[in-house]
């Protein structure tokens, strides 16, 4: 008596539960034609062939090491598995529990010209699948181009209607109205926030807003009518953004709630408070951010301007606690203090001698960290090796017996993901590669840095102040500037010293001066 075992499964809304019947029907008369006995049924309903998550998958792979049948009877191959991996796998195990698997309707033997057709049944069966997965994406990306929504949550202010188009969600979009209005009367994050959670406002997900979910609605452009798709590099990061040649823009594709007049104020204000020089329609301030109070401790920023002594008005860097009155410290004139500082950089970072000292220290430097660097970078391949010949063992392992599937799956999710870390780190580390700076280079860039100086250009000038000025304190009677080069040290090559500060000081008379 052949005893034998069936298999059925549907998978998807497009097949229903009778497909099971006609699944079992087709085996039972198979093993009545065939002189089978059929001792046992396996099903699973709605669960796909590319995973091996299937209950009763998985307890007729276990019960056939029990005796209880020889043959397991599938309508097609890839009812069993769309994946060669699992399907040798798991024929393996069958084959060492002395059971053989048979498709009704691929009739296959053990000659080899059957080994090599059931091999081609699965590759296509494989190619099913994954066609079929990209078959998807390219029915969204159609979706997307009519405008249509593609799943997931729409965002605060839209519904979606009956034919997957965007609709306006008005008690919503007066949220986003508001948020969009509030931002532009000056407040922050966390003001507009903080406002629309005590007034009883919520997200479309019925949480409380944050300073991160008021800025990813104020740069939504869906929000000006531009139906967006493909925007997103990454699900986990909502700020990281494809090239602009992969995402599908449509202007006037969505309703309308805020005027692009509007949207691009927003976008304007969003980046002018980026980390920068301050700046407005006529001024740049070369020393935002780099000025700090030497009384109070507190930061010096651009404050319009004051009149002079011959009736002249002259801008001004203030402290912030001045307006306050808790600091006496002294305005201090714009033009004076950023000629100061670049003449005191072209006297003593970018003179000659300076540069020649600067460019034989930094080439020293840079390669004492190439050689730890390069002996990281080898240590770090060398265990990704390790990892991977390690994977390769538990493989071959697997088909000899000698460790389990499950075993396997546990260990091979821990190796991978310490090769995803260590790829990330040998990626970045690669990155972050000195090889190709020489001393030729360096000086080129320091020669090229004090030409920017010379430039009219502000925001050039801005860019050499930041790499070469660590930080500037105003005192009621002098300014200290500190440098992160120090070219007084140039003679020091390789010592322990950092390359730091030097601190010049301004008199008053030089400085405060009218």
């Amino acid at each position: 008596m052949h005893r034998a075992a069936a298999y059925c499964r549907f998978s998807s809304d497009n097949q229903r539960e009778e497909s099971i019947d006609a699944q079992l029907r087709a085996i039972r008369e198979y093993c009545d034609k065939n002189d089978y006995t059929l001792v046992k049924v396996y099903a699973d309903e709605a669960a796909s062939a590319t995973t091996d998550n299937r209950k009763d998958f998985l307890r007729m792979i276990e019960d056939s090491s029990t005796d209880r049948f020889d043959f397991i009877i599938v309508h097609k191959l890839d009812r069993f598995a769309r994946n060669k991996y699992d399907s040798a796998i798991y024929k393996k195990k069958l084959k060492e529990n002395n059971v053989r698997l048979i498709s009704v309707l691929e009739r296959l033997d053990d000659s080899p010209e059957s080994v090599i057709l059931e091999s081609v049944l699965e590759g296509m069966a494989e190619y099913f699948s994954k066609n079929l997965a990209r078959e998807v994406m390219k029915g969204l990306k159609e979706n997307a181009l009519k405008c249509k929504h593609t799943g997931g949550i729409p965002p605060t202010g839209y519904d979606v209607g009956p034919d997957k188009t965007y609709v306006i969600n008005e008690i919503e979009a007066d949220i986003v109205r508001k948020i969009f209005r509030i931002y532009l009367a000056g407040n922050g994050y966390a003001l507009i926030a903080q406002d629309l959670n005590n007034s009883g406002q919520c997200t479309k997900r019925c949480r409380l807003f944050t300073k991160n979910s008021i800025r990813d609605i104020l740069l939504n452009e869906k929000y000006s009518g531009v139906y967006v798709y493909n925007k997103r590099l990454s699900k986990k990061d909502n700020h990281k953004y494809k090239d602009d040649s992969e995402i599908i823009r449509i202007d006037g594709g969505m309703p309308e709630i805020i005027s692009k007049e509007d949207f691009e104020k927003v976008q304007k204000r969003i980046q002018g408070n980026r980390r920068g020089p301050r700046m407005n329609s006529k001024r740049v301030y070369l020393l935002t951010g780099k000025i700090e109070c030497g009384e109070c401790g507190a930061a010096y920023v651009g404050a319009g301007c004051v009149g002079g002594r011959n009736g002249k008005r002259y801008p001004i860097y203030s402290c912030t606690n001045k307006k306050q009155h808790l600091c006496s410290n002294k305005n201090i004139r714009q033009d004076l203090l950023e000629d100061y500082v670049i003449t005191e950089l072209k006297n003593n970072v970018f003179t000659d001698e300076a540069i020649e000292g600067i460019t034989n220290d930094l080439a020293f430097r840079i390669q004492e960290r190439n050689k730890t660097h390069t002996k990281e970078l080898k240590s770090l391949k060398s265990m990704k090796k390790d990892i991977e010949t390690k994977l390769d063992l538990a493989f071959e392992m697997v088909f000899e017996g000698t460790m389990s599937k499950d075993a396997y799956a546990k260990k091979a999710k821990e190796w991978e993901s310490t090769l995803r870390d260590l790829n990330t780190e040998i990626i970045d580390m690669e990155d972050k590669n000195f090889d190709w700076i020489d001393e030729d280079k360096i000086k080129k860039f320091l020669l090229g840095s004090r030409d920017l100086l010379e430039q009219d250009d502000p925001v050039l000038k801005r860019k050499v102040i930041d790499l070469f000025v660590s930080k500037i304190v105003i005192y009621p009677d002098h300014v200290d500037v500190d440098y992160k080069i120090d070219p007084t040290d140039s003679d020091k090559v390789g010592g322990d010293k950092p390359l730091l500060t030097i601190s010049l000081s301004i008199t008053k008379d030089n400085l405060y001066k009218k």
